[in-house]
This record gives C-alpha cells, structure tokens and sequence, in this order.
C-alpha cells in the first residue's frame, strides 16, 4: 500500500544544491525534507575538491582584496561563450546578487566556516578578472558534527586530510614530501580529531545545519515521479527500503539530484565518444532531468559539461577518475593519435578540447589522448608516474618512437613535436598554446621551483613513459531550464509551478568552460540557497 506523508518541501539529492536549498527553507520555517537515493549523504560534493567561486563574498578583506557586482558581470560576459548573454544575462545577475548572501547565510546558520584561498579566475586577465580573491572552501570540521549520519557521508575517491588552499595554494603536487613533512602535525590532529575537510567538510557543516533548523534527511530513498496537478508540481513518488511512497510538497520539489553522467544512454546521445573514468558518484544517473522533462519542462544545455583530466583510482569497487594536478608539472604534454600537442594543458576545463567533433566520423577529433613524460618527470615528480598496477595505464621506452609504437601514436609526430616543446620550455614561451603564460597558468599547480616557466620543462631524456589521458566526466551540467528564481520553465518560458532545479540538475548558465575553479560548487550552493528561500516564500 501506498504510503503519503506531508512536507513543504521535498529536495531531491543531498549534494550542495539540495543541502543549501535544504537549508535556506528550514531557516524560513518550512518543513522540508532531503531525499538521497544512495546509503551515504553528499553526492558529488562531498567527493570534491570543496573549491567555491563566489565573487563579492564577505571573506575578501582576509586577503587583502575587494570585488564590485559591476565587475564581476564584466567578467562574466567577457568570458562566457558568444551568445549565451542572450539568454543567461538575467541568472548571471542573480547568481553575482545572491551568491554573497548565501555564502554569509549558510556561515550564520551552520558550523561551517569559510577560507579563503589564493586560486586566480582562469581568465584573470580578462575584463573584471582577479589575481585571487573570489575563491572559498569549507574550514576542515569533526565528522562528529554529522551526528548520526558519521559515518555514513560519502567518503572522498582518496582520503587526504588537507584541506583545498593547502594542496592549491602551496603547491603541494609539485612536492609532497615536503608538504607532508610540515603539515605533519597537523594532519596528526585531524586524524585524531577525524576532521574533516574539503568536499566532506562543506556536507558535514551544511547537513549539520539543515538537521539543527528540523529538515529530516532520508537516504537510501529513490525519487522516481514528479506528481502534478493542474499543471503544478505538488509532491513526489518514491521509494524507501523497498515502499513506495508519496510524498506532498505543499511549497514544492526542488530537483538537486546531480548530473547524468553514469546514464549510458543519455551519454551517448549528447556525448558521443569514449566515457571512460567517470569522476562521480555512480547514483549521477539524470533522475532529476527525466522527471523534470516528464514533468513539462524544458531541457538545456545538454551538451555542457565539466570534464577534466584524472587518474584512475579504484571506488567502490570499480575503477573510477580522480581529479589530477600532475599533468601542469614540467616535463610532460598531451598528444593526440598524431602525436601532436592540440591544447595549452593548463586549461581550466581541458574537456573543451576534447569535445571538438571531427566532422568526417561525427567522434571527438583529438581522442585517443595521451600523457607523455621524460626520464627527467620521473626523477622530480615519481609520485606523479602512471600506475603500473592499472592495466593499459604504464607504457615505458628508452625512444619516443618505440614509445609511439607500443601506444599507436605517428612515430616522427611525437618526436617532432617533443623537440618543439623542448625548444618551448628551454625559451620560457609555449608558442603554440601559451601554456604558462596566463595568471591561471602560472599561479595554480606547476613547479615554482623551476625555471624559466614552473609549467614548462623539456621532453628529451630517456625513458620515456606513456598514459592514456582520459575524458573524464565530473558532472554533467545540462538539465531543467530555469529563471533567475530557479523555477523550471516550460518550453514557452512560463515556469512550472511548484517545481525548481538546482546544481548539475538544471541548465548550467555558465556551462562547460566555467569562470572559476569553484564555478560548480559556487554556482550549485547559490542556486539551492535561491530556489529554498523562493519556495519558503510560496503561497500554499
């Protein structure tokens, strides 16, 4: 028998979009309830980095710096892709007005404290761009403060207890002994404290907070239908522990269920090609955008995405992408099948390069890709090295043509193309794709210690290695399109009643090449903190 039980409003995922939507709800007194259909709460949040793009936020002046609305539109628009300020202009200037706010909204109302850090906007050179400044993450915080949900936050692909601005703002890949080595003590006492930090750190504070303003969280708990009604939403079918229920949302559902990332089909109609390594939690299967789209919405931006470059890591038994910094060191480069270099590796979201179509064969024109390093890598950065124990992960020769060989590259395109790199790296100055030359390049990841560019370094002493540079998925970012309120419209612009979306469940409006390294997590924590106090302001 079929179940009903009452709330406000019902949140669909437990990621950063769903728990800032939680959030803002609980605070304005509705009774709200946060559905996760995994045993473990915080989706691809609490995997994550924690990084959180939030221009004009109230932690700045810990930095010395300040940032204006008017800049931080002109940034904006400068760095958007052409055309998009036809239809995005309106959720820009939401997201620049109320991201401040929320950031300071969720700091007064859960444990969670914010650091800055000292990550540039990748296009800091840009109109409005920064040096630094308009980055955050979560202050590392006890896994205790999750109450009865401790042990059950989804743990992170690698357990490091530092958190985003000591890997970043130090950076720590370039010598992690070193770092290790001085951040002892400290890692010392979190072990013991079990503190926790970066994506695990920002879930923990903000379910904290949610539970303490009487949100109820139910994991292991399946949204499966929108219920709709004279054209509104007005609750949703699920099931719990195997019963299905309806639930009542008399202020409305707001869908934060993530991407569609681990949804085969939906993947090969928008991103045809390999999908190999998916960053995310394999529960990412586009739930909210099917209900969404059944429900009359409009779906967007289908085609964006966040994919960068990862090395294989195994999760919850399968193996899985994690986000790697190892690839901005000297001595390496990316090549395709003719062993030609086709991107500045330094690119914030490397997918761009990836998602260009060959219009011969309708596949992506650059992949198979792959990561090439010298004998010189392997002496500075061993810790960098393709792992052996993957299979097809490690390939090693004493010349580049053997090398190209044994991975199916041209033989005389990589050897020309590692000579010209050298000459690059010797110079100082990539002169086919500026890697090293932006603010970006030169402030996040690389080698300080090496000159004349921490990012570029020769490719000419043997052995030389090989892996495959997957595309990696993090997050799908197309879904319901939404106003500047994040209600879901319809085709015709009109917005459903009752029914928002937030984070990767709605239609990213600064899509796949993103304005900050923070520009998921900002974005979904604003557009849940928008949709939460919108539906809590609803008439019943």
């Amino acid at each position: 028998m079929n179940e009903y039980v009452e709330f406000d409003l019902v949140v669909v995922g437990s990621g950063a979009a769903g728990l800032s939507a939680a959030l803002a709800a609980a605070v304005a007194g509705a009774r709200v309830v946060v559905l996760e259909k995994a045993p473990v709460i915080g989706g691809t949040t609490a995997m994550s980095g924690g990084c959180i793009w939030v221009p004009g936020h109230h932690r700045m002046g810990e930095l010395g710096v300040s940032d204006s609305p008017e800049a931080a539109m002109d940034y904006i628009r400068a760095v958007s892709p052409d055309g998009w300020h036809n239809a995005e202009e309106p959720l820009w200037a939401a997201f620049v007005e109320r991201a401040p706010e929320m950031l300071k909204f969720v700091e007064d109302h859960s444990p969670t404290r914010f650091t800055p850090n000292r990550d540039p906007d990748p296009y800091a050179e840009a109109a409005g761009g920064m040096a630094y400044g308009r980055n955050v993450s979560a202050a590392p915080i006890p896994a205790a403060v999750a109450g009865p949900w401790r042990d059950r936050i989804r743990p992170p692909t690698v357990a490091i207890r530092l958190n985003y601005e000591e890997l970043v703002d130090t950076f720590f890949y370039a010598n992690p002994k070193k770092w290790a080595l001085r951040f002892a003590p400290r890692l010392i006492w979190r072990q013991l404290r079990d503190l926790r930090t970066r994506g695990n750190a920002l879930t923990i504070g903000m379910l904290r907070g949610c539970m303490d303003h009487g949100a109820e969280v139910w994991a292991d708990t399946a949204a499966t239908r929108l219920v709709v009604a004279g054209g509104a939403v007005t609750g949703v079918e699920v099931t719990r522990g195997g019963t299905p229920m309806t639930l009542t949302a008399r202020k409305g559902v707001v869908l934060a269920s993530g991407g569609f990332e681990w949804n085969a089909e939906m993947m090969a109609e928008h991103f045809p090609g390999p999908v190999e390594w998916t960053a995310s939690p394999a529960t990412n299967t586009g739930d909210g955008q099917r209900m969404a789209l059944e429900a009359g919405a409009e779906l967007d931006h289908m085609d964006q995405a966040l994919i960068m470059g990862t090395t294989p890591v195994m999760y919850e038994g399968r193996l899985q992408g994690l986000p790697a910094a190892d690839y901005f060191l000297p001595h390496t480069m990316i090549v395709n099948r003719l062993g030609r270099r086709f991107v500045n590796e330094k690119q914030m979201n490397i997918g761009l390069a990836f998602a260009e179509i060959d219009p011969a064969t309708g596949t992506p024109r650059h992949l198979p890709a792959w990561r090439i390093f010298d004998g010189q890598f392997a002496a500075k950065y061993p810790h960098a090295l393709p792992k052996k124990s993957v299979p097809d992960n490690h390939f090693q020769a004493d010349s580049l043509e053997a090398l190209a060989a044994m991975i199916g590259v041209d033989p005389a395109g990589l050897a020309a193309t590692a000579e010209r790199f050298s000459g690059f790296a010797r110079a100082g100055v990539d002169e086919d794709f500026g890697r090293g030359a932006s603010i970006w390049d030169k402030n996040r990841g690389g080698d300080p210690a090496h000159t004349p560019n921490p990012t570029l370094g020769t490719i000419e002493q043997p052995p030389f290695y090989a892996m495959p540079f997957k595309a990696s998925f993090l997050g799908t970012k197309g879904g319901a399109r939404t106003d500047a309120r994040a209600r879901a419209l319809r085709p015709d612009g009109t917005p459903i009643p009752g029914l928002y979306a937030a984070g990767n469940a709605m239609a990213n409006c600064f899509g796949s090449k993103g304005v900050g390294a923070g520009t998921t997590l900002g974005p979904c924590l604003t557009w849940g903190y928008i949709a939460g106090c919108d539906a809590a302001g609803r008439a019943d």
